[in-house]
């Protein structure tokens, strides 16, 4: 593949992520896509080969990233609540990094989990999801989280917020002007250590012993 057919691919990928992101997967074709990026749609099929093998491609950019820390911040030092602290620090940095790769898996995870064609994408996510999960129990068990709680719903909560804390489009200003495919999903504000630490307080000291 030449530098020219790369970069072309690149951009490609880059727009039906932003469109995939604002529009949903199913809610944007690959005319949107092909036009959004100035060429024929057939000429699309030179860079990709569908919108599965786009979405393959998309996130799992975010997961090639997220993959590179979230172990370490799962296995790092400290108990279970610091060490579930670092896991959303970590996340959130990374989703804020790739906030249309990650909300594309987000809003896209229904299909993603129904589709053969992508069921390495669905391996890797229950593996991350495995982390976290033990993680969680090694926090109720050594008493630095509490116990009692369901933790199929406590995990489900999290990662509830997580999206929440990237998805703009319902936040005044941004409600009345959906994001462009060129300028992708602002997501400064919860992608900064202040938006981080804000969530981290809110999940962790509901989730923390009482008495």
């Amino acid at each position: 593949m030449t530098r020219t057919q790369t970069s072309a691919r690149d951009r490609v990928l880059q727009t039906a992520a932003a469109l995939f992101a604002e529009r949903g997967f199913h809610g944007t074709s690959v005319r949107d896509i092909a036009d959004a990026c100035g060429m024929r749609p057939s000429s699309l099929y030179n860079h990709v080969n569908d919108k599965n093998d786009m979405l393959l491609h998309i996130v799992g950019r975010y997961l090639d990233a997220l993959d590179r820390v979230l172990p370490d911040e799962a296995g790092g030092p400290g108990d279970g609540g610091t060490r579930l602290a670092a896991m959303i620090r970590a996340s959130l940095g990374v989703a804020g990094m790739y906030p249309d790769e990650f909300l594309t898996l987000s809003n896209s995870w229904t299909y993603i989990r129904r589709t053969p064609e992508l069921t390495a994408v669905v391996a890797r996510r229950d593996a991350g999801r495995a982390l976290w999960a033990d993680v969680l129990a090694a926090g109720i068990a050594d008493g630095s989280l509490r116990g009692g709680l369901d933790p199929g719903e406590v995990l489900r909560v999290v990662f509830s917020a997580l999206h929440g804390s990237l998805d703009r489009r319902f936040d005044a200003p941004y409600a009345s002007a959906a994001p462009s495919a060129e300028a992708g999903t602002d997501t400064a504000s919860a992608a900064s250590p202040s938006g981080a630490e804000t969530l981290v307080t809110l999940l962790l000291d509901g989730l923390r012993p009482r008495g």
